[in-house]
């Protein structure tokens, strides 16, 4: 049976959010209709932009703008033939890669329900 979750304001098709659905739109709903207000937290991931324009700000954390200059120089001194130099600007490039991705990337994060059902607690009396 089809319920149309999202467009249905009756009370008996609310309650505590189970699910997060993405439509087709890119948009976020909840199943069933929040009846209350909840905080709803996550984490997403964005794809970075190009750098094209001399006034493009790069989308990385602050303190990791220094790899983009390291892999420019790599780039720089490759181009000019120093391979010497071009060597110490790929391992200082991969090194800060490498310590972005293990800051923001290579985390195993779970995502879980802290939604507590009050009808299933057993209260003991004192």
């Amino acid at each position: 049976m089809y319920v149309d979750y999202e467009y249905n304001t009756s009370d008996s098709m609310q309650g505590v959010p189970r699910y997060v659905v993405r439509t087709p739109s890119q948009e976020f709903i909840t199943v069933p209709t929040p009846s209350n207000a909840y905080e709803l937290v996550y984490e997403y991931y964005r794809n970075p932009v190009d750098l094209e324009l001399q006034d493009d700000v790069p989308s990385i954390p602050q303190e990791f703008k220094h790899i983009i200059v390291d892999g420019a120089m790599y780039y720089a001194y490759t181009f000019r033939g120093d391979l010497q130099a071009a060597q110490l600007s790929e391992q200082k490039l991969a090194m800060g890669i490498k310590q972005m991705r293990s800051l923001y990337i290579n985390r195993y994060d779970y995502v879980r329900s802290t939604v507590k059902n009050v009808n299933n607690i057993n209260i003991a009396k004192v």
